[in-house]
């Protein structure tokens, strides 16, 4: 009789060790996003990201020149513009014709950045002790 008490007490501790193999087993699988509910292995793809913002254009003006002549940057309506113009002295004023577009009194720089929503050719111009100077010919074509 002890024998059977024993042999029964076995068997259930098997039992319980199966139970718990397969329950800890199946909720690796029911938290693990990568396998659907009939237990299929299923492709998780990562997020889209978007593609990094591309830097500012920049421009310098350098002795009352623009370093590397006047640029020439062509655009497509619709695009964002980003352009940055490093002084190295203080101007009156830095502008784009046509966009309406003006920083008074810049020091040090000036940052435009704006939809590039008026088809055509656009100077950027800085007025100050050298002058009137173009510093770069922005040119927007149509989408």
């Amino acid at each position: 009789m002890e024998r059977a008490i024993g042999i029964l007490i076995g068997i259930l501790l098997g039992i319980a060790i199966v139970v718990a193999f397969v329950f800890l087993g199946s909720r690796d699988t029911i938290d693990d996003p990568s396998i659907d509910e009939s237990g299929a292995q299923t492709t998780i793809e990562a997020p889209a990201t978007a593609p990094p913002e591309p830097a500012p254009e920049v421009i310098q003006l350098r002795g009352g020149e623009p370093v590397g002549g006047v640029r020439e940057l062509t655009y497509t309506k619709g695009d964002q513009v980003q352009i940055s113009v490093e002084l190295d002295e203080p101007q009156e004023d830095v502008h784009i014709h046509g966009y309406d577009i003006e920083f008074l009194s810049p020091a040090r720089s000036a940052d435009f950045d704006f939809k590039a929503d008026i088809e055509g050719i656009f100077e950027i111009e800085a007025h100050g002790p050298s002058g009137d100077v173009v510093l770069a010919e922005i040119r927007v074509e149509p989408s």
